[in-house]
């Protein structure tokens, strides 16, 4: 082959390499209304039931993806931010920031069956799979709370060295946070109850959301500046960067599709994709203001994007306040 026809081809294949990451199919395919007052955090999924739970002012929403069937306050809560279902869908652990307390509640029903004091502001937490321990992390006492859900006491306190923001876990004894104050990633070891790394990351600032990259051993970071940080989990190595919008609050990874997501309270949602050697930007999709959270249904990959409409801006600046009665649910998918 000549140079010429090297040249062509190695087009051909930037523009066919370039279609496919392209063409993802995702688009906004519905919007579910829950209703209500006040601010949101976390969302998450349950695959047994396919409940989505929303963390909205004080209570726990629940909305069904198959029905659409909606109940905004199922769990009554104290400044929520987010409800993990457990034991096949039949259990929830909601995190209330306002009282230091984890509830364990009824997921059909919301009652409450116990309340489980923590260090001060538990926020995120995730359960990892291999101990079936839960990990609370307590932002403002710098703290994660790690709790034994069958006996419903807390097992251990670990000093993360920081302000512990989101978690994520690899599903095979490992769990990870951010340290929002420190631009640091956090390896905590679930056996052992111990801290086994921290990695500095001096090009994300803030960072929020994270992911696990499963089939990877990849670390996905939405930072505050625009940036995403792609490490890898066992050296803390940089892998790559890659823009996102401003405002992001969380990560998401569909392992089926191999798709990072990353939304931004910008109104952007910006698709990663892993399938590759690098990860690459996919594409970045147009998503209403204030959907910086969600949850993923792995088996069809659709995204539930929580967010609301505003008000006019503050003269002073800042965020602009939601509008009552406007919360609600915006489906991403194909």
């Amino acid at each position: 082959m000549n140079g010429k026809s090297l040249f062509l081809a190695a087009g051909v294949m930037a523009l066919l390499s370039s279609s496919a990451l392209a063409a993802t199919g995702l688009k906004i395919i519905d919007q579910i209304k829950v209703g209500g007052s006040g601010g949101w955090d976390y969302a998450s999924f349950d695959p047994a039931t396919h409940n989505v739970y929303l963390s909205h002012g004080n209570a726990i929403a629940s909305v069904n993806a198959d029905s659409k069937a909606v109940n905004p306050a199922l769990v009554s809560t104290n400044g929520a931010h987010i409800a993990i279902p457990y034991n096949s869908g039949q259990m929830l652990m909601v995190t209330n920031g306002k009282s230091n307390t984890v509830t364990l509640n009824n997921a059909a029903t919301g009652a409450e069956l116990a309340s489980i004091a923590t260090d001060t502001g538990p926020d995120a937490a995730t359960i990892d799979p291999s101990t079936g321990r839960a990990f609370v992390m307590a932002n403002h006492g710098g703290m994660v709370d790690v709790i034994d859900l069958d006996k419903k006491t807390v097992l251990a306190k670990i000093n993360a060295g920081g302000a512990p923001e989101a978690a994520a876990s690899d599903g095979q004894g490992l769990v990870f946070t951010h340290l929002e104050d420190k631009n640091a990633i956090v390896v905590i070891d679930a056996k052992s109850m111990k801290i086994k790394a921290t990695y500095l990351m001096p090009d994300c600032d803030e960072p929020s959301g994270i992911a696990y990259i499963s089939g990877k051993g990849l670390i996905l970071s939405a930072c505050r500046g625009g940036v995403a940080r792609i490490t890898d989990a066992r050296s803390g190595r940089e892998v790559t960067t890659i823009a996102i919008g401003s405002r992001p609050d969380f990560a998401l990874y569909d392992a089926k599709r191999q798709l990072g997501y990353i939304p931004s309270g910008d109104g952007k949602l910006t698709v990663i994709d892993f399938s590759g050697v690098k990860p690459v930007l996919a594409e970045t999709i147009d998503i209403p203001t204030g959907a910086r959270t969600g949850a993923l249904d792995p088996d069809s990959g659709r995204l539930y994007l929580p967010t609301a409409d505003f008000g006019p801006a503050p003269s002073g600046g800042g965020w602009p306040q939601a509008l009552p009665d406007t919360f609600r649910v915006v489906v991403v998918g194909r």
